[in-house]
Formats: C-alpha cells, sequence, structure tokens
C-alpha cells in the first residue's frame, strides 16, 4: 500500500423582543445541560501542534492541526421540558513534515473530518432538584470523499444531574458510540461547585474538567483544564490496486492552561496552551483491531506541547 492513501441579535421590533426574551429565557433553562456556567451558542477553534514520530527511522516529524465549530439550539417547551439540538464539526489534517527522501518521494498528508448532529431532550423534576438529560447522537466520520453509510456511527448519551443549591451539582451518567474499533462505552462522572465567588469547578470525567478563577469579573478568566476525547474515522485506499477499508483511531488527552477574555458581553476570544498525553492519531484494518505496520503519516507519535484559539458567542449564566 502506497503513501497515496495518507492524505479535515439586535431586536427591534416588539416582534422580534419577544422572539428574542424567549430565546435568551430557553438559554437560561438550558444551563443544567451544560457541565459549565456558560452556553456556546456557537464556536469556533483552531489547535495545532507539533511533534515527532515514535519510530523516525523514516518519518521524522509531524505538524497536526484541528478546525472544530459548534452549534447549540436549546427549544424550550415549558418551564420544565426542552428539546436540545447541536451540531458539532471537525477537520483533522496531519503531515508529515520531515521524511526519509529515499523512501518518500513527497510529504504525505492525511484529512478526516466528522459531523454530528446531537438531538435530545432535558426534563427537570417540580422539586427542581433532579435533571434529566438524553441526546441521540448521529454522526459521519471519515474522508468525505465521497461520503457513505461506511462513514456512519451511531450513540447515545444520558446524564442524570442533581441539584443541592445553585453552588453545588453532581452529575453521572453514560455515553456510548458504535466506533469503527467497536462498541465504546464511558461512565461519566462530574461535580459543578461554585467554591468562591471567583474560583469554580465544573465539567464531567474523564472527558472535560475545568477550574476556573476570575481575574476580572465579567471580563477576563483564566485556569486549569483536563480533555480525554476518542473518536475513529473511516479511511479508503486511494491506490487502484488496494481495495482494503481501514479507519483511523485518535485518541486525544491533554492538560491545559486557558484564557478567556470577554471583549463584549457574549463575545468570548479564548486560548489554551499545553501538552498532550498518549496523544496518536493511529491506522487499523477495517474491522479489528490490527495496526497497519507500513509507515504512514498515522503512525505513532510522542506527545508535545499544543496551543488553541477561538472565538464564541457564549451566554455566561453567573453574568446574569
Amino acid at each position: 500500500m502506497g503513501s497515496s492513501y495518507l492524505r479535515k441579535i439586535t431586536c427591534h421590533s416588539e416582534r422580534s423582543r419577544a422572539a428574542c426574551t424567549f430565546f435568551f429565557g430557553t438559554l437560561l433553562s438550558f444551563s443544567a445541560v451544560k457541565a459549565q456556567p456558560f452556553v456556546d451558542i456557537i464556536n469556533t477553534s483552531f489547535q495545532s501542534l507539533k511533534t515527532t514520530y515514535q519510530n523516525d527511522s523514516v518519518l521524522k516529524k509531524n505538524r497536526t492541526d484541528n478546525i472544530y465549530l459548534n452549534l447549540t439550539v436549546p427549544i424550550k417547551l415549558d418551564s420544565f421540558n426542552t428539546v436540545i439540538v447541536r451540531f458539532y464539526g471537525e477537520q483533522l489534517t496531519s503531515q508529515v513534515t520531515e521524511y526519509d527522501p529515499s523512501w518518500y518521494s513527497n510529504t504525505s498528508e492525511g484529512v478526516v473530518k466528522s459531523a454530528l448532529l446531537p438531538i435530545g431532550f432535558q426534563h427537570e423534576t417540580k422539586s427542581h432538584k433532579w435533571k434529566f438529560l438524553a441526546l441521540a447522537m448521529p454522526k459521519i466520520s471519515g474522508q468525505f470523499n465521497p461520503v457513505s453509510d461506511k462513514e456512519f456511527q451511531m450513540g447515545g448519551y444520558g446524564m442524570a444531574t442533581w441539584v443541592k443549591n445553585n453552588h453545588f451539582k453532581v452529575k453521572f451518567g453514560l455515553f456510548y458510540n458504535r466506533e469503527f474499533f467497536g462498541n465504546f462505552f464511558i461512565p461519566v462522572f462530574g461535580v459543578d461547585w461554585v467554591i468562591s465567588p471567583r474560583l469554580q469547578i465544573y465539567g464531567t470525567l474523564p472527558n472535560n474538567f475545568r477550574l476556573e478563577y476570575a481575574c476580572v469579573d465579567k471580563f477576563l478568566y483564566a485556569g486549569l483544564g483536563f480533555k480525554s476525547y476518542t473518536r475513529s474515522y473511516h479511511i479508503y485506499s486511494e491506490s487502484p490496486l488496494d481495495t482494503a477499508h481501514y479507519y483511523v483511531r485518535h485518541n486525544e488527552m491533554q492538560v491545559k492552561a486557558f484564557v478567556d477574555l470577554y471583549i463584549k458581553k457574549k463575545f468570548v476570544l479564548f486560548g489554551e496552551f499545553g501538552r498532550t498525553i498518549g496523544y496518536s492519531p493511529t491506522l487499523y484494518f477495517s474491522g479489528t483491531k490490527d495496526k497497519v505496520p507500513s509507515p504512514g503519516v498515522y503512525s505513532g507519535l510522542k506527545d508535545a506541547f499544543f496551543f488553541n484559539v477561538g472565538l464564541a458567542y457564549r451566554i455566561r449564566f453567573d453574568f446574569q
């Protein structure tokens, strides 16, 4: 198999004011869905890292860039029930930037993409002590060249939240996705705790957790975070002599520092800098857990530092 397979509101009228009031009221009711004191209506970001290969006899250096886009639309049915529609898109571009020219004639590049459309329902009990969330999560993940049913995945997410008061919440649930390497289940657990007016922790483990400090109230926030995210992408061979299919498994764990700058009340510039743990997009034969042995862009990588920058339209519930 050759290297060719290795290539990611303003409100004026009374009617519009009423629509805005309903929309932002819906967002406030949606706050319990998020494992954080805010919801991003839309955000986009760019993440990049440079590293080297674990086996550097042929492939020397790698650059991996991620582009993300998130959109959230909560639809309030009544005081206790909300429909949630989200969209999540990602493009992952990996490049071999230094290699043994006797083996490679040019730089190899891999581009994979995913589009996820979680649709679900949240119910809050009349006592306001419990909230329940269920999401169906259809996903397309692969090269999109062309999009096919082989790139389809189906997943789901369920979470229960116990609310002691406005300063302390406990969450637990289960995530599932039918990845290309098999059924993937993750139990989740989290605590949202406002320790002081400036300091709080929030999130769910093992996927995303933060310690946040308000350096300048309603303007500058900073802290430490952890992220863990596993996904897989279907890969076609571009060689006409190779009819096999493959998939890339991408395990991404991060420890990082972050800064959120509110340039307007709802517009946020954010940045992150951190270190990967066990970072290595790896190519496997489809339907198996066998790695493809030949060197390629999706071979073992060493951990590295990364940065991530982005922009969000964000509603913070502690700004209200």
